[in-house]
């Protein structure tokens, strides 16, 4: 009976077995990793900010402008030569301070004139009660009609009148040479200058434009679809353009009961105080009427908010994995890009922005340099 003999491949063939299984398995190892690389999302470092703890505010924008409390002009009062302009644009003012003086010469011709007028219409009304008085004693005597009487005190009554007047014109006329200067009516600055020494000048002209700036009122516009949420003593914030770095407070003063022509817009005012000057009349500020305020509120910046399936969702990075969260806006600031975030997020959760195609719950993640920070 014969004996099989077992084979045993040479040690060469051996070795080459195993090397052509490493290859095959060197190959296989590769393509299964980038088959996986390829399911990750990839983001750029700027795309994955920070949800964090800020205060947030709600309300309604608008934009309007400052202007004095007080804007008085300064009319001429009488006809005259000015003899000096006292004053110049931009002048600190007090009330009663002189800002002109005129000169004496037309004031006393004017005056001269009033007191003839005066003597002229006493003399006038003398002759008139004479007058009556004999009408009346004609008529007594029944030498003379009623209605010559009547007549006579007519005549009377108006001589009366134009003596009254007369008297008026030349009280007012003494009044003008006592002070010939032109006094301000109030405290403040000078903001207009409109004559100059030697000028002419006639009743009611415009001399000068004063106004009051320890105080100003922001004159500004709401839609009025927004009325039921303003009254007054609603607080505003606002900023102006010559100092973009500081922000102003108020609260509204008054609401105009009309709305603009043609804008359908509600102007409201708010009065603020002006220590120092350091607002003037005529700058331009865009602010915020608030609503409500949230000073802890979870916020982001709008952009991780995401509309799928009829719901707002969010996206979080957690150990490198996207996790898809349901959320809902709470204030929403517009103006600065970021919300309120009501929901299972909290602060310093890293979130995820931008056009993030195949993102969804569980998908890898893989961020492209250093992620940001909100």
């Amino acid at each position: 009976m014969m004996q099989s003999k077992r084979f045993t491949p040479p040690a060469a063939c051996v070795a080459g077995i195993l090397g052509i299984l490493a290859v095959l398995g060197g190959c296989g190892r590769p393509e299964a990793e980038s088959k996986t690389e390829a399911q990750a999302v990839l983001v750029a470092a700027e795309d994955v900010v920070l949800a964090s703890t800020q205060l947030l505010e709600s309300g309604i924008s608008f934009t309007g402008e400052l202007q004095p409390s007080q804007i008085v002009e300064v009319n001429c009062r009488f006809d005259g030569d000015l003899d000096r302009v006292l004053v110049r644009e931009g002048q600190a003012i007090r009330r009663g301070q002189a800002l002109a003086v005129y000169r004496p010469r037309d004031v006393q011709d004017r005056l001269r004139s009033a007191e003839a007028q005066v003597l002229a219409a006493t003399a006038a009304l003398k002759a008139a009660e004479n007058s009556e008085k004999r009408a009346r004693r004609l008529f007594e005597a029944g030498a003379a009609s009623g209605s010559d009487l009547e007549l006579q005190e007519a005549q009377r009554t108006a001589a009366r009148a134009a003596l009254d007047l007369a008297e008026a014109l030349r009280n007012s006329v003494r009044e003008d040479e006592e002070k010939l200067d032109v006094p301000s009516p109030i405290s403040g600055w000078v903001s207009r200058v409109y004559v100059h020494g030697g000028d002419r000048t006639l009743i009611a002209d415009p001399l000068f434009q004063v106004v009051d700036t320890d105080s100003l009122e922001l004159s500004a516009t709401v839609p009025s679809e927004a009325l039921g949420r303003v009254r007054p003593g609603t607080p505003i914030r606002f900023r102006v353009d010559a100092y973009p770095d500081e922000t102003f407070e108020g609260t509204i003063s008054r609401i105009n009961p009309i709305t603009e022509p043609g804008t359908r817009q509600v102007r409201v005012y708010t009065r603020l105080a002006n220590p120092g000057g350091k607002l003037v009349g005529g700058l331009f500020a865009s602010g915020r009427i608030i609503e409500q305020i949230h000073t802890d509120a979870t916020a982001a910046p709008i952009a991780v908010i995401r509309n799928e399936g009829g719901e707002q969702v969010v996206y979080r990075l957690l150990g490198g994995r996207a996790e898809r969260i349901p959320v809902t806006l709470g204030i929403v600031n517009e103006d600065a890009g970021v919300c309120e975030l009501i929901g299972s997020i909290n602060p310093g959760d890293s979130l995820l922005t931008g056009v993030l195609p195949g993102l969804r719950t569980g998908v890898q993640v893989k961020v492209l340099g250093t992620p940001g920070q909100n």
